[in-house]
């Protein structure tokens, strides 16, 4: 008996008809003999595009994670929450305070009360889903007796930071997630230095680290590829492209 490896290219492009998405696809392989009894793989390289908005309001057609496009403002003398959302995109800081400024004294117009947003405060700031990009721990709660408090930690406009390939084909439920437990993870990506619109690269060597042992041999003429966000929400990244080489051991 002698191992033998091949280099198989798995990409959106080549996703069967049946396919959801760029994202959430299946791959049939033509080649049969050679993705039979496959004893263990390694993904050797993913090409991800950053396609993922840092203010997303939790569509999951959209597919850009959880939503932290809402503020709840709190009227103290009314005793209520006034919430205020924000469309889903790409914000920098001055787009975001220009943006949720308009929003905010719309939301406000029938309480005779304007607010001026700066970089160094907010007006009327409680718990909310996007307390943590405004420098807010989401879950403190912060009601003011003031009209303006300081935002105690800088802005977080940062995004999705990492998204997370799975595959039921490709893993071995090699991956356990602390609040779902075994899950099908084959490999992450991390968006932390990728701008928004381009692409992530990720390389890696034939280490016991990167390798997915397999307890019986398996055939892996058909492959499924799902992307996730940390909490498990699919991601979708429309006509863009998602491609991986994976490193396939078998024995003849």
């Amino acid at each position: 008996m002698t191992s033998r490896e091949k280099l198989v290219v798995i990409s959106s492009d080549d996703k069967d008809s049946d396919s959801v998405s760029n994202s959430n696809f299946k791959v049939t392989l033509r080649e049969r003999y050679a993705t039979q009894s496959i004893d263990r793989i390694v993904v050797k390289e993913v090409i991800c595009p950053n396609a993922f908005y840092n203010i997303s309001d939790g569509d999951t057609v959209k597919g850009n994670g959880p939503s932290n496009n809402i503020l709840i403002i709190e009227h103290l003398e009314l005793a209520t929450q006034i919430p205020v959302s924000i469309p889903a995109g790409q914000y920098n800081i001055l787009q975001l305070i220009a943006t949720l400024q308009s929003a905010i004294n719309t939301a406000l117009a029938g309480y005779s009360i304007t607010v001026t947003i700066t970089r160094d405060d907010i007006t009327n700031l409680s718990t909310s889903p996007m307390a943590p990009v405004l420098g807010f721990i989401s879950n403190v709660s912060y009601i003011p007796t003031t009209f303006t408090i300081k935002m105690p930690d800088p802005p977080d406009l940062s995004g999705i930071n990492s998204v997370y390939i799975h595959s039921e084909a490709l893993s071995d439920g090699s991956g356990i997630d602390a609040s779902k437990g075994i899950i099908n993870l084959v490999e992450s990506v991390s968006m932390a230095t990728t701008a928004y619109g381009t692409f992530a690269y990720k390389q890696n060597m034939d280490t016991e680290f990167s390798t997915i042992n397999y307890t019986m041999p398996r055939n892996l003429n058909v492959i499924d590829i799902r992307l996730r966000d940390r909490e498990g929400n699919l991601l979708n990244i429309g006509t863009k492209r998602l491609t991986m080489m994976v490193k396939m051991y078998y024995t003849v």
